[in-house]
């Protein structure tokens, strides 16, 4: 399955919606039905309805998330070639953190995390940025209007952005009016209609509670593993490729270090990986040299597939 989406075959993206239906069945037929009771972004209240349009949403974000993931790698030539391995990457593990059965707005977290990389990517060293800029700043806020703990990516923004292009003070307050703009309109909104309060609060967080996270843990682990194998070929990769994918690189892993902190210290916290998931865009970028790698690539192929098994029969044990 792996050779079949890292060749540039297009019709193999016909492939994802059953591959994502295999996930929905398995949620169906669960185990284990709980929901997660999160602090959901400002424009969404918990539900923890399992019905029909929650099973669609979600998997139709997954798939489109997906889709423009592996477009933004393509377009911006990560490789010489198109592939169409980053979609089935983040296909197998994001339903593995995202429960499918719960509309949560993670997933538009992520869409717009991906949709800032695509615009960020357009910068270039020797071109105006101002507009790439602010739209970058525009698109990371709606993110952060979801899932308001994206907070803490916004000083990472604002070095991904003078990475590739020198700093200039007009690009980097112009990227921070694109950030406010949405924000400002939000809580005009809450005081015109005499709503002025937030529609989330923050995670009752107690300490780790290790008896009731058993299943999460063979997740991090293979996450873990995985993220090694990656940054083992991609070290092995970016002694032979052109500067700015180098800068390209450097604006990803920047990306996940922000991301990895915020899902590891929630992972501590709750017990939860939901927002470790958010690491999976930038490692989804970072795995794909290490399937096409001399070295590492069986490695890659034997943990990716014991990921997609694992991702599978998760929802039928029960370690409570």
């Amino acid at each position: 399955m792996i050779r079949l989406f890292l060749d540039n075959r297009t019709a193999v993206l016909l492939l994802l919606p059953f591959i994502i239906g295999l996930y929905v069945i398995g949620t169906v037929f669960s185990v284990d039905q709980e929901h997660l009771q999160r602090a959901n972004g400002m424009f969404f209240y918990p539900t923890e309805t399992g019905g029909f349009w929650t099973y669609f949403i979600q998997s139709f974000l997954i798939l489109s998330n997906a889709v423009l993931l592996n477009a933004v790698f393509n377009s911006h030539e990560f490789l010489d070639k198109n592939t169409y391995i980053i979609s089935l990457i983040y296909v197998v593990m994001t339903p593995m953190f995202v429960p499918l059965n719960q509309f949560s707005p993670v997933l538009f977290a992520h869409f717009f995390i991906i949709a800032t990389l695509s615009v960020i990517f357009h910068l270039k060293q020797n071109t105006d940025g101002k507009m790439t800029v602010f739209n970058a700043g525009v698109l990371i806020s709606f993110a952060i209007i979801a899932l308001p703990y994206l907070l803490i990516l916004i000083p990472f923004i604002l070095i991904m952005n003078v990475i590739i292009r020198p700093f200039l003070w007009r690009e980097l307050f112009l990227c921070l009016a694109g950030m406010s703009i949405p924000l400002i309109y939000y809580f005009s909104y809450l005081f015109l209609f005499n709503q002025f309060q937030f529609h989330w609060s923050f995670p009752n967080w107690s300490f780790h509670q290790y008896s009731k996270a058993w299943n999460e843990y063979p997740m991090a682990i293979l996450f873990f593993i995985l993220l090694l194998i990656s940054l083992f070929s991609l070290g092995a990769r970016m002694l032979k490729s052109s500067l700015r994918l180098k800068k390209q690189i450097q604006m990803l892993g920047l990306l996940f270090t922000a991301l990895i902190i915020i899902g590891s210290l929630d992972f501590y916290l709750s017990g939860t990986l939901t927002y470790l998931s958010l690491a999976i865009i930038p490692l989804s970028y970072f795995l794909t040299y290490a399937f096409l790698s001399k070295r590492s690539g069986i490695l890659a192929n034997i943990f990716f597939y014991l990921t997609a098994l694992y991702s599978f029969v998760k929802f039928f044990i029960s370690f409570t």
